[in-house]
């Protein structure tokens, strides 16, 4: 079947400290996914960090892949291409749209970082890591039926999933790419940093304890 419109998947390598503790902790050679509807990727969605200097205020980011090629660094990809029928890709542009326009409401979810290695998802409300936002999208948008099995996938889980999608995997040269929109590396001083940085824990865990409530 022929698509007017794809969604592409973009496994990453990236080459700060946090991702080679991550890429260490879970013994697999990516650990970021974005999500792209532009070939060349000139702009990516995931959920990250907002800043280069300011590791842990995260949340929705539109990102540029030069965060991927800091220092002149080789950067290792894997890339999935998933066709879209118009409606679904209206329907996600909208959604993506709608995320943007709401962008503060949207935060990094730490805690599922730290049941990651226990593999337990921990579902709170407007709160992603990069590997949830992906499949999210994937599974809500783009129908891919053999991620409904299940809640938990780890990034290489997700791979293994997407194979069939697999349109490459090697070192890939981001082409006349910008920053764009991404304030990557704008310097946060110190004191923003923490004051950030504290709004995003407290919320997350305050969405958390109320999301059990609202369960019970």
């Amino acid at each position: 079947m022929e698509y007017k419109h794809n969604l592409y998947v973009l496994l990453t390598k990236t080459p700060l400290k946090t991702g080679k503790f991550l890429r260490k902790v879970t013994g697999y050679e990516y650990n970021h996914c974005s999500i792209s509807f532009d070939k060349d990727f000139k702009v990516l969605y995931s959920f990250s960090r907002k800043y280069k200097n300011s590791t842990f205020y995260a949340g929705l980011v539109k990102e540029s892949s030069l965060r991927y090629t800091i220092d002149n660094q080789d950067t290792k990809v894997k890339i999935f291409k998933i066709g879209l029928s118009n409606e679904d890709y209206k329907t996600l542009k909208e959604y993506i749209n709608d995320l943007e326009k709401h962008e503060d409401e949207y935060i990094y979810n730490y805690l599922s970082c730290i049941t990651y290695l226990f593999h337990k998802q921990v579902k709170v409300k407007k709160a992603y890591t990069c590997s949830e936002f992906t499949i999210h999208i994937l599974k809500d948008f783009c129908k891919i039926d053999n991620l409904k099995q299940k809640n938990y996938y780890s990034i290489k889980e997700l791979s293994e999933k997407l194979e069939e999608y697999k349109i490459y995997e090697g070192t890939f040269n981001f082409q006349n790419n910008s920053w764009e929109e991404d304030l990557y590396l704008i310097h946060q001083p110190v004191l923003e940093k923490l004051q950030k940085t504290s709004y995003i824990i407290t919320l997350l865990i305050a969405r958390f304890f109320k999301g059990l409530f609202v369960r019970r």
